[in-house]
Order: structure tokens, then sequence, then C-alpha cells
């Protein structure tokens, strides 16, 4: 099985700030919400899990930035954890028995609320996010700009690692609802069922992309699927990385093009910058649900 491509889905609500006590899952929360949640409790607690998802491409993201900078109470986030890449996508799903026991080993159980973030462009804590809700764990949520923010807004920060003193209950439990298959896009390809958005940059979607130096990696592959519409990933940010807001987003959607009341599918080229499609349609409440599709041979 060669995995040559990716696609993400929307969700369907939107749940706005809320206080920890509620059961509800949240999809974006502020660093004011977190710093309320960590400065309750001096210890790390079972009830919320923050997850700290910065990356390196040299693969040292816990070397060279979790150790350096974070947020007190998270533990480190491996992405790549369990995960064995192809030459297309580095970034392939993880193994779900390996994610399982890894997931657990943060102290993640059924009912844990857990909070994601990074310290770059937000495109990890996404991936993150999109992750948990693939195998089954809807209680998670995007901390608003990462750690941008939280430094911005003056928050401690520190060096010191929390111990987890006893591991989770997670369990995996895939959703395939939030995946496309090569043979599902084929199908859409012929009946337009579901609405096809692109988060690449716009050269990269037009084709125009040269050969340069820096420009042609795997994210600015030239071209794009007949039909779909494109919403460059950095339009939906704010300087600080937090996301534009509930009504800016809605204009972007619509100047691309896309109807918010059918469904959607979002594609990039690594599962990572789709993912805000698919975390700006859960914030939006609209119906429909949209997949990352993940071609297989």
């Amino acid at each position: 099985m060669r995995i040559i491509g990716l696609f993400l889905t929307s969700p369907k609500h939107f749940i706005s700030y809320q206080t920890f006590s509620t059961r509800h899952f949240q999809t974006l929360v502020s660093s004011t919400w977190l710093r309320n949640q960590l400065a309750a409790s001096r210890e790390l607690s079972s009830q919320l899990r923050v997850l700290d998802a910065s990356w390196q491409s040299n693969g040292q993201g816990y070397e060279q930035l979790y150790k350096q900078a974070h947020i007190p109470h998270a533990l480190y986030f491996d992405l790549y954890k369990c995960c064995t890449g192809t030459k297309e996508i580095p970034l392939n799903l993880p193994e779900p028995e390996c994610w399982t026991r890894y997931i657990q080993s943060l102290g993640v159980s059924s009912d844990t609320q857990v909070v994601v973030y990074d310290g770059q462009n937000m495109r990890l804590a996404l991936r993150t996010w999109w992750l948990f809700r693939l195998f089954g764990h809807e209680n998670v949520s995007v901390l608003d700009g990462g750690l941008i923010k939280w430094a911005e807004d003056g928050y401690e920060i520190t060096v010191e690692e929390p111990t987890v003193k006893k591991p989770g209950n997670f369990q995996c439990k895939l959703n395939k609802s939030l995946m496309r298959t090569f043979e599902d896009m084929q199908k859409n390809a012929k009946n337009g069922a579901e609405q096809v958005v692109d988060v690449r940059d716009s050269k990269s979607f037009e084709g125009v992309v040269g050969d340069s130096a820096g420009e042609n990696t795997p994210e600015s592959r030239n071209g794009h699927i007949p039909g779909s519409l494109n919403i460059p990933y950095k339009l939906f940010f704010n300087e600080n990385m937090t996301f534009k807001s509930k009504e800016e987003i809605e204009d972007l959607f619509e100047d691309a093009g896309v109807d918010m009341n059918k469904p959607i599918v979002s594609s990039c080229f690594l599962g990572l910058t789709g993912v805000a499609i698919n975390l700006t349609s859960h914030m939006m409440g609209k119906p429909g649900h949209s997949p990352l599709l993940w071609f297989l041979e």
C-alpha cells in the first residue's frame, strides 16, 4: 500500500470557548482559557493534557524546540511516532496499535480533554487535532495561535518537563468518515457530490511554480485536481497565527466559490495544511463533512 496524495473532510460543529467543566469538546481554545485551566492545578492533570507538536525537518523538534521552551504542563507530541513514511508521503498515518500505546503513555484516556499546539505555523497542531479525531477522540482542541500567541500574551514559558504518573486508557477507533479514498475521488470527479478545496499557494494551484531552488517542494507540486477550488492556507490566519474571525473566514470561502451548505473535501499534499478547511468548517457549524483523502495503491 503506497500513499500518493491527501485530502481532508470538514466536520460539522462550532463550539466557542467554554469553561473546562463542560463535557462538550471545543474546536479552538484561547491562551487565556488554557492559562486559567493550568492555574487551577499545580500538577499534571489526567483531565487535561496539553501536547506540543512542534517539529523540525531534521527530526529534532524535541531537542531544538520543545526542550528550549514550552507551555507549562505540556508534553511533547511526536507527530512521526508509529509512522512508516514513503517517498511521496513521509508523514504517513500511524499504525493503530502502536499509536494506541503511544497515546496511552501520554496519559490520555477516553475522557481526557486534549489541547494541541505548536510553535510554528499551526499546521502541525492542526494535523494532530485531525489525527485524534480520526482515531476516535473528539475531545480535542487547538490552542488558537499556539505558542506564538501564548508568548505574545506574556504567559509563562518553561523548560521543565512534566512526568506522566499513570498511562491512560485511550483506544483507537478509526472514523472512516474523515477520510476519502482514491476510488471515492474518482467517483466524485464524475458526480461532483463533494467540492474539493485546495489550500496550497495560488502559484502551485495554478501550475506556475518554477524549478528554482526552494520552490520545487512536495507541497508546491504544480497543478490541481480538475474542478477544485483554491483558498491558500496563509489566508486563514492573522499575523500572530490566530485564526481570523468567523465572518472573515466565511468571506474566504465565498470569494473562492465554495458553497458552505455542501460537503467539502480539502486537499493539500502532505496532510497538514489541508486541515485548515476541516477545522474552520467545524468552527462555522456548517452541515456536511469533509474528509481527508489518502490516495492508496
